[in-house]
């Protein structure tokens, strides 16, 4: 009888043991293999987890993660603050020594429209460079069930908050009507910034210049201090790392001195310290053999996807490729 239990028992157990990594692997396979899981959310993890960052970009919406020079990896989220920058050199640099670094260094890293943002590119979201396991990211377990048993429902714009609402003003109800006649023609071939009015254009860049202008002094801010850090960190690691001001119109270069309390003339000052202090190269996309009028724009600060396609690389040979001592001021 004894033994008949006992046999009973570890038959059940050996089932046991031999299903649970069935479950795990089955559950993993879904979740790479799941159209439930193409969004830039799960792509952006999977990235960050799956690629080598020896050679790499970082920043936001103008970086995203999709490589756009080669033997390089980009590290860029929508919305991307400086929090998030310093997980990522963490999270990244850990175990591989970077290389050849490209790092965003425009004003929005401090924008006023962050305050209230809620952070994607923390720790627990993050896979496991060390087990890596979609399954080890808390953003994949959170939202496992819903994108199981849930259909035709966008799991990640529950999860990524949007900058917060804005106070209302004549230029922000004129820039709402604009954004909507913008939405409209964006999907259309062809399209380019030009396509909106003259005044459309000057509602939506206004209402772009002062949700990024920074914050009041930023300086001084735990968000310069994490952003130090991460530069600190690379530097330390041997990196060769080159600041890249992204190309932004005409418009919304007049208007960052225009706003009330600009404090873009502030930042230009506190990057060109942090590139002093760290012995830095610096490219400005004004420098660049390239001209970015209105129609190489989808906004007023983003670059249509050719446009952007063509600019990475010039960006790569500025930074490392002409000869420039890396403490020579850009002209």
């Amino acid at each position: 009888m004894l033994s008949s239990i006992s046999s009973s028992s570890l038959a059940r157990l050996a089932v046991l043991i031999l299903t649970l990594p069935a479950c795990v692997l089955g559950i993993e396979a879904y979740c790479h293999l799941s159209g439930r899981y193409a969004a830039t959310t799960y792509y952006f993890l999977k990235n960050a987890a799956f690629s080598d960052p020896t050679n790499a970009v970082f920043g936001d919406s103008h970086v995203m993660a999709i490589s756009r020079i080669p033997e390089f990896s980009f590290y860029g989220w929508a919305g991307e603050q400086p929090e998030e920058l310093n997980t990522l050199t963490r999270y990244l640099y850990d175990a591989t020594k970077p290389g050849k670094i490209i790092l965003q260094a425009d004003p929005q890293w401090f924008g006023g429209y962050h305050e209230k943002r809620q952070k994607f590119v923390t720790q627990r979201n993050l896979i496991s460079r060390r087990f890596p396991t979609v399954l080890s990211s808390a953003y994949y377990w959170e939202t496992l069930r819903p994108n199981i048993v849930a259909s035709g429902y966008d799991v990640a714009n529950q999860i990524i908050s949007s900058a917060h609402a804005q106070e209302t003003s004549p230029v922000r109800s004129r820039a709402a009507a604009a954004e909507k006649r913008w939405v409209e023609l964006y999907p259309r071939q062809h399209f380019n910034w030009t396509w909106l009015s003259p005044d459309d254009r000057a509602d939506l860049t206004e209402v772009r210049v002062l949700e990024q202008n920074p914050r009041a002094d930023f300086v001084r801010s735990t968000s310069a201090a994490e952003f130090e850090e991460a530069i600190s960190r690379l530097a330390e690691r041997g990196a060769n790392v080159c600041l890249f001001r992204t190309p932004v119109t005409q418009e919304y270069l007049k208007m960052t001195s225009s706003i009330p309390d600009s404090r873009f003339a502030e930042f230009e000052g506190y990057i060109n310290k942090i590139a002093s202090r760290f012995k830095l190269r610096q490219v400005d996309f004004r420098d660049l053999p390239r001209n970015f009028s209105d129609d190489a724009f989808a906004n007023s600060d983003h670059l249509l996807d050719s446009e952007s396609i063509a600019l990475w690389p010039l960006v790569a040979r500025a930074c490392f490729d002409d000869g420039r001592s890396v403490d020579e001021p850009r002209k």
